[in-house]
C-alpha cells in the first residue's frame, strides 16, 4: 500500500467541526465524545484554530514506548491502536509530544485517531476529509501532500506545522497565525527520518470538554467574519 498523509489548511477551516461529528458517527463513540474524548476536534481559540488529532508521527514515541505493542506504526502512515492488547498503563499518554492519546477511565482504553485505516483498505478517504465542507482537509500520497504543503506555505506565507516537529509526521498543518498561539503544542523539531527531505525554509480531558463548549460558541463569530470578508472581496 502507498504511504499517505493529510494536509490541513486552517485558512479554509471555519471551525464547524463537521469532521468531529462525522468521526463520531464513523466509529460510534458517542459516549466517549460526551465526556470530551475525541479522535479529532477543532477548538476556536483567540490565537487561531487548533485541530486536535493524532499527527501519525514518522517515528512515534507512543509506539517506541508501549510495553505491550498495542500501538504500531503502519507502512502506509497511520499509527494503529489495538484495544484488545492495551493494558491501560497510559504510557502513550505520557510520552506523546503532541499530547494526543486520551485515556477513557470507564473502559481503561485509549481514544485516538487511526486515520480511518479501515476505510483506506477499501480505497476510501478518511471520513473527516470526505465530509469537510470547505476543502480544508485534503488526503493523498505522502509525497504529494508534502510538496503541496511546502508550495502553499511559500505562496501564501503560511506557517507549516507537523513537517519536522518530533522528526516529522503524516499530518501537515498550515496556519496563518503562529501554531503555538493557535493551540498546537511546542514540539522540538528534529531531522526527518532517513529518506525524508529536510525543510528549508497539552491538553487533558477536562480541558477538551471546556474547549468543546468554548469552540462552538466562537464558531458563529468566525463564520460570520469569514462570510463578511468573502463578501467584501467580491467585485
Amino acid at each position: 500500500m502507498k504511504e499517505y498523509a493529510i494536509l490541513l489548511d486552517n485558512t479554509f477551516c471555519t471551525g464547524c467541526n463537521s469532521c468531529a461529528y462525522r468521526c463520531i458517527q464513523e466509529f460510534r463513540y458517542h459516549d466517549q465524545a460526551s465526556k470530551g474524548l475525541f479522535r479529532t476536534f477543532v477548538s476556536i481559540n483567540d490565537g487561531g484554530l487548533y485541530h486536535r488529532r493524532c499527527m501519525h508521527c514518522l517515528d512515534p514515541q507512543c509506539v517506541r514506548n508501549c510495553p505491550v505493542k498495542a500501538l504500531t506504526k503502519s507502512d502506509y502512515g497511520p499509527v494503529l491502536y489495538d484495544a484488545k492488547v492495551c493494558i491501560g498503563c497510559q504510557t502513550c499518554v505520557r510520552v506523546c509530544p503532541f499530547h494526543i492519546p486520551q485515556f477513557d477511565e470507564a473502559s481503561k482504553k485509549i481514544v485516538k485517531c487511526s486515520l480511518c485505516a479501515q476505510r483506506l483498505g477499501d480505497g476510501k478517504q478518511p471520513a473527516c476529509v470526505e465530509i469537510c465542507p470547505t476543502g480544508a482537509l485534503q488526503f493523498g500520497e505522502y509525497g504529494a501532500m508534502k510538496t503541496l504543503a511546502l508550495k502553499r506555505a511559500k505562496e501564501k506565507k503560511l506557517k507549516l506545522y507537523g513537517y519536522d516537529e518530533g522528526g516529522g509526521t503524516h499530518v501537515f498543518v498550515l496556519t496563518k497565525e503562529d501554531s503555538a498561539a493557535a493551540g498546537y503544542p511546542n514540539v522540538q523539531k528534529k531531522a526527518l527520518k532517513s529518506g525524508r527531505a529536510s525543510l528549508d525554509g497539552g491538553l487533558g480531558v477536562p480541558a477538551m470538554a471546556v474547549l468543546a463548549v468554548t469552540g462552538m460558541k466562537k464558531f458563529s463569530e468566525r463564520r460570520a467574519r469569514i462570510e463578511a470578508e468573502t463578501k467584501n472581496e467580491k467585485p
